[in-house]
């Protein structure tokens, strides 16, 4: 872990570089950090929901130990992704909407859907003691939450508001931030699955 440490530390560096050296947003002004740090995570959790669903799918095929150990860490590291994300938007929230949880957004209503829907599953799963479960659990979570995603509207939470914005360094400050987020939580699940592997949770029942 040591060894690697490095990686985590020179992406948050990064991403706080990059966040702090854009330019501030007209209406926003300095807040749209904090909003893309809740951006960020919530990509980045997307991203290990799929990643869940692959290394699932990888265990029931190959019964893999590795492939178990991810699909264990990545459970825990994309539900972790987004409920921060979730819990970092209330400021926003809070200043330009003037409630911390929007209740009425549709996006709003959808992260808590999935933060409730996949901890039940993941720990229902887990609670049965059969890893198949497990692995089909992390299956079926990351192919419903990228749908998910797609197909939820908005009321005042703007559909696109990086792609469609017309700075280039308001673009660029997201994006290198959203891939060091990324960097970040794969590292984070890493460190994860090595604790499963060494400890012995994946092999056979929980």
């Amino acid at each position: 872990m040591r060894r690697t440490l490095w990686i985590p530390l020179a992406a948050l560096f990064v991403m706080i570089a990059a966040l702090l050296l854009m330019p501030p947003e007209r209406h926003l002004g300095r807040l749209l950090a904090l909003i893309y740090v809740h951006g960020t995570l919530v990509r980045t959790g997307i991203v290990l929901f799929v990643m869940g669903a692959i290394a699932g799918a990888i265990a029931l095929i190959k019964d893999s130990p590795d492939a178990w150990a991810w699909t264990y860490a990545l459970q825990a590291t994309s539900l972790g992704a987004w409920l921060s994300g979730f819990i970092i938007s209330f400021y926003p929230s809070y200043v330009t909407w003037g409630t911390l949880v929007a209740w009425s957004e549709p996006r709003t209503q959808m992260v808590v859907k999935v933060i409730a829907i996949a901890t039940m599953v993941f720990l229902v799963a887990r609670w049965l003691g059969d890893r198949r479960i497990v692995a089909g659990a992390s299956v079926v979570i990351g192919l419903i939450v990228p749908l998910l995603v797609w197909r939820t509207g908005v009321i005042r939470h703007p559909i696109d508001p990086v792609g469609t914005s017309p700075s280039v360094a308001l673009r660029t400050a997201y994006t290198v931030a959203l891939f060091c987020m990324i960097v970040i939580g794969v590292w984070v699940t890493a460190q994860v699955a090595y604790h499963y592997r060494t400890h012995q949770h994946v092999h056979g029942t929980l």
